[in-house]
């Protein structure tokens, strides 16, 4: 039996380790948390700090590949025991993809399109560069950024100075940065690439991503765009999941405009690749239902060495997948630490299609807990009715025998 190793224990590895488990792997877990989702899918976990070399070490001794759930893992323990087993998608390709820096300087090296920015290894690197900046723009931190953490808007020069001033109180060690031009975002999207070490590429249906509070709200399937968008978007996807030589899942996430001066620009829409994810995705959970082969089970054959199947849709409806934040069951009444999600009202809901329930021990706001996926014929109605139920299940009021 091929045991395949994830490091990381939330969703997208439980969600993973099932896909493994389903084609006869083991998924072997490593998390610092005993109690994660993933590793009640798993019968072998490690669960010691990310940063444990020994630990990692013996991790990896245990197992025939290794793959990650998220790209902010440390690479020093990975390096340290990459000489192994074989690391899917590569350390190379996590180092690129947890640094903006070199996230957006591959970008530009590779003629792939992306918003004009300046980096900084410092503070006051950035400070000795004031009268090259520019306006609006998003000052990002190189490193540990998700969910909007990490990014603060300047409308002018007042504003970076004041955030500086702010992040220079942070620590002593010095703080990557960069500056971005602020885009006039029409939409936001994303299209998965899964690539096997030989055979060809395969890229999933383009996402439509909504976000609220700069979390992930809605996504839906296929993305309102026009067939010669979509299928611009899914080439540059595949550009660079060549070009980052990616063997495993490359998610690349899009910001399109109506304004602007990308260097791609298709049926007057402004195409910008925003940033990569060398994963499972958020926006790919709602592929568990609405295409042949799921995001999950993509990776899994790649580590597996099985053949990659038919990615796309089931059918010409529209899919749409809602996240379920913590602020759901502390609405609904739940006991934070005993999360407890009532769902009597699905019997009156047949358009919802699947609820998943991550398993996580403590309830919290903003914390992802679960998602929902609804069809309908057309994308609106798919958006109303995920919209709707989330909806009314923060508003279920809780009944106790």
């Amino acid at each position: 039996m091929r045991k395949i190793g994830i490091l990381g224990g939330g969703q997208l590895g439980a969600m993973l380790a099932e896909s493994v488990a389903a084609l006869g792997g083991e998924p072997v877990i490593y998390d610092p948390d005993r109690e994660a989702p993933a590793v009640k899918r798993a019968r072998t976990s490690f669960n010691a700090p990310f940063d444990d070399e020994a630990a990692v070490r013996r991790f990896f001794e245990a197992v025939d590949v290794v793959t990650y759930e998220f790209e902010n893992v440390e690479v020093g323990p990975l390096k340290a025991a990459a000489g192994l087993k074989p690391i899917l998608p590569s350390i190379d390709v996590l180092a690129i993809t947890q640094n903006r820096i070199k996230e957006k300087t591959f970008l530009r090296d590779n003629d792939l399109p992306h918003a004009r920015f300046i980096a900084a290894e410092s503070v006051d690197e950035l400070r000795g560069k004031l009268d090259q900046c520019f306006y609006p723009s998003v000052l990002k931190t190189a490193r540990g950024g998700y969910d909007g953490k990490g990014q603060y808007f300047c409308s002018a020069q007042a504003d970076l100075e004041k955030h500086l001033a702010g992040l220079e109180d942070t620590g002593k060690d010095p703080i990557a940065l960069e500056l971005e031009e602020f885009i006039e975002i029409a939409m936001e999207a994303s299209c998965i690439v899964a690539r096997p070490a030989s055979g060809k590429s395969v890229s999933f249906p383009i996402f439509e991503n909504i976000h609220k509070d700069h979390i992930l709200d809605l996504t839906l399937v296929p993305a309102r765009l026009p067939a010669s968008v979509q299928k611009t978007l899914a080439d540059l996807a595949i550009r660079a999941a060549e070009r980052l030589d990616v063997r495993g899942l490359l998610t690349t996430e899009f910001f399109l405009s109506r304004s602007g001066r990308s260097s791609v620009v298709c049926d007057d829409w402004r195409i910008y690749i925003n940033e990569f994810a060398p994963r499972p995705h958020n926006s790919g959970h709602v592929t568990r239902n609405a295409c042949h082969m799921s995001q999950f089970d993509a990776h899994a054959r790649i580590l597996m060495d099985v053949p990659l199947g038919n990615p796309g849709l089931v059918n010409d409806g529209s899919w749409c997948m809602a996240n379920l934040l913590g602020d759901t069951w502390l609405d609904q009444g739940a006991e934070p630490d005993n999360p407890v999600l009532d769902l009597s009202a699905l019997s009156d809901h047949p358009e919802i299609v699947d609820v998943y329930i991550y398993g996580k021990q403590e309830a919290r706001r903003k914390r992802k807990m679960g998602h929902l996926v609804s069809t309908a014929d057309t994308p609106e109605e798919a958006l109303a009715a995920a919209s709707r139920f989330k909806e009314i299940l923060s508003h279920t009021v809780r009944t106790y025998s």
